[in-house]
């Protein structure tokens, strides 16, 4: 039911004060107070159940965050700023992906709404509850969706690669995907954090090939000592121990890798094998040295006890106790003890 209100408010004229008469103040008059469904408990279901499924984040907040930065891009492309042209094919890229997605959850509220959905469940009372719940956790969907939306459209280049390697990793490897999430969240390890996966350019193939291997591994275990799993070979849940080094458990079932381990598994998807050498000092007096300051993505960074390879953009990638990692090779070359190595 609706009540029609007509309005009530008298016309108000102004009068000027008498002369030395103190200034009176305006009172508004009172409106008239009608009770019916759009005040109560009831009114406020409707007017919720009226709402965008989006929530806070209407699907025009998606649309308008991402206009604005293709907006600036084209602007940037005009002027011919280094990077410019990439990154708005990038940002038209996110925003097809992002509209993709909500249209799929778009379609399947209104198939939620659909009497035929839930003709077959019984009783009624049952259709109705799962409808409710399940028309409940898709608008939630749909609001996280679009306020996600809202994010990417702002993302700088950095991120927005970033978040294209988390996709690969999560697409090829859902279980390294998997690792690298649980190793991120609060207190998961001891050491520092992972960093998120770069990408670098002008790799080689199959050096690429090798470096993105290493980045699906991302919050492996460290598997050391004398155990025959440090290659990347699911664990027996046995301890095994090296002379002079600590005792390291590998897990049952669980893929981890030591520093030089996770080198030959990482270098075999790049066709090069280096297995005879499989510690860091076999590596340092065996693999040709290069000078620190022409590293290339795929090179290692080698001192006698553990090595790392170095992925481009200043960074690098390695096993530690805390699992493996990416992060800044500069303290490495920066090191006297370590020297700069070719493996192929």
């Amino acid at each position: 039911m609706s009540t029609r209100i007509q309005s009530q408010q008298p016309t108000a004229t102004r009068s000027q004060p008498e002369k030395g008469a103190p200034a009176r103040r305006a009172v508004a008059p009172k409106r008239p107070v009608f009770r019916d469904e759009l005040s109560t408990g009831k009114g406020r279901a409707h007017r919720a159940a009226s709402q965008p499924a989006g929530g806070n984040a209407p699907a025009q907040d998606v649309d308008l965050a991402f206009a604005r930065q293709i907006s600036a891009l084209e602007r940037a492309v005009a002027r011919g700023v280094p990077g410019a042209k990439e990154e708005f094919a990038n940002v038209l890229r996110d925003r097809d992906g992002v509209a993709s997605a909500i249209a799929e959850v778009e379609a399947k509220l209104a198939a939620n709404e659909n009497p035929a959905t839930w003709a077959n469940v019984q009783p009624k009372s049952r259709a109705k509850a799962e409808q409710a719940e399940a028309r409940a956790q898709l608008k939630k969907q749909l609001s996280d969706l679009k306020d996600f939306g809202v994010k990417v459209a702002k993302m700088n280049p950095k991120q927005r690669q970033d978040l294209q390697n988390f996709f690969r990793l999560a697409k090829e490897d859902p279980e390294g995907f998997k690792r690298f999430v649980e190793a991120n969240k609060p207190g998961a390890s001891q050491g520092p954090a992972p960093a998120a996966p770069v990408a670098p350019s002008g790799a080689p193939a199959n050096i690429q090939s090798a470096i993105d291997f290493g980045l699906s591994q991302l919050g492996a275990p460290y598997v050391g000592g004398a155990s025959p799993f440090r290659f990347g070979t699911p664990g027996d849940g046995r301890t095994y121990q090296m002379a002079g080094q600590r005792a390291y458990v590998s897990q049952q079932g669980v893929i981890g890798y030591d520093c030089s381990g996770l080198m030959v598994t990482m270098l075999k998807k790049a066709g090069i094998d280096i297995s005879r050498y499989g510690s860091s000092r076999a590596m340092k007096a065996n693999l040709p040295e290069v000078p620190k300051n022409e590293l290339r993505p795929g090179d290692l960074l080698v001192k006698n006890g553990h090595v790392s390879m170095y992925i481009g953009n200043g960074q690098m990638i390695e096993s530690v106790p805390s699992g493996v990692r990416v992060t800044s090779a500069s303290a490495y070359i920066n090191d006297p003890a370590y020297s700069g190595h070719r493996p192929g």
